[in-house]
């Protein structure tokens, strides 16, 4: 078989193409009951665990039924959870806590503590050294996103930067390397593996990585329906689910490999050099840690703060670990 090599514009290019978004059916309720399980993930990094599980068949040889839809945020993603289009989601924080909020979304299992996966990366010949560089500088940031919220709220304020010092563009993650590349923006704040391409093709430095300020926790989650409805089924594809989160803490090499070859599929020449530094950036666990519940607490009430909600929902309620304490 003949690879299709495509040039670095080329790759850059289809980063911004919006090329990973995939389309969903909406299903009844009634459909739902005997067909498969389906699970969003934003096509970064974080969608690594699911890319490995669909990849090597975990959750087939776990006697689950799943299909895997791919998001460009997990914004998208938690919009179809609560539009009743799919039944799992990976997302990040915030968008986790709106969907609390405005739905009845519930917590199951953690996919990530990612901090170290999501960076302030600044242009190689802009000049900018560190965070504090950036005021009168345009900065790229998928805005409504648990990275952007981050940045603007606890990593540029402990630099001495507040709202206005800073130019931040809404750019979707994927495009955040090609906006660098063009000089379109001076820096920008991303998750990998856009960080991790930015610095080994050139274009970007890493100025800081967001695990001094964050634990970033990305929550596996679903609806309160469809865990009272199917929690057979969702003990199943945890079994699946925790088989790839092995197979990525233990051979990286291979998962990175896995990942590469996914979006490669998609026409985006990334090394899996890239993959492994991406992955050897995230602290692929399971479990709530003893912090989260005040974690997401204090992050909600900076969202009603902000006007971005009207009260802090019932977290404690929405941390559900049925599922995994029948798996362990």
């Amino acid at each position: 078989m003949t690879q299709r090599i495509i040039s670095r514009r080329q790759t850059l290019a289809l980063l911004g193409g919006g090329v990973l978004a995939a389309a969903f059916p909406a299903v009844s309720l009634r459909a739902q009951q005997g067909g498969p399980l389906r699970m969003g993930i934003q096509t970064t990094i974080w969608g690594a665990v699911a890319i490995v599980a669909e990849a090597e068949k975990t959750f087939e040889k776990a006697g689950a039924n799943v299909t895997v839809n791919k998001f460009d945020s997990g914004a998208a993603a938690r919009d179809a959870m609560i539009a009743g289009h799919i039944d799992l989601v990976s997302i990040g924080a915030t968008p986790f806590i709106v969907g609390v909020a405005k739905s009845n979304l519930v917590g199951i299992a953690t996919v990530s503590y990612a901090g170290g996966t999501l960076s302030v990366v600044a242009g190689r010949k802009s000049g900018i050294k560190s965070v504090a560089d950036l005021k009168g500088r345009k900065v790229a940031s998928q805005v409504g996103s648990s990275t952007d919220s981050v940045f603007q709220n606890q990593i540029a304020p402990s630099f001495g930067l507040k709202k206005g010092d800073f130019q931040v563009i809404n750019v979707k993650f994927q495009d955040h390397v090609s906006a660098l590349a063009s000089g379109s923006v001076d820096a920008f704040a991303g998750v990998e593996p856009n960080p991790s391409l930015a610095e080994l093709e050139g274009y970007g430095t890493v100025l800081t990585d967001y695990s001094k300020y964050d634990i970033v926790p990305v929550m596996l989650g679903t609806s309160r329906n469809v865990l009272e409805s199917r929690e057979d089924d969702l003990v199943k594809f945890m079994r699946g689910w925790l088989e790839a989160v092995k197979l990525c803490r233990e051979q990286p090499a291979k998962a990175a490999a896995i990942i590469g070859n996914f979006f490669r599929s998609r026409g985006l020449n990334m090394r899996d050099e890239v993959f492994r530094l991406a992955l050897s950036r995230m602290d692929v666990t399971p479990t709530f840690r003893p912090e989260l519940g005040g974690y997401l607490k204090e992050e909600a009430e900076r969202l009603v703060k902000r006007g971005q909600l009207n009260e802090v929902p019932n977290l404690d309620r929405a941390l559900d670990q049925r599922i995994l304490r029948r798996v362990a």
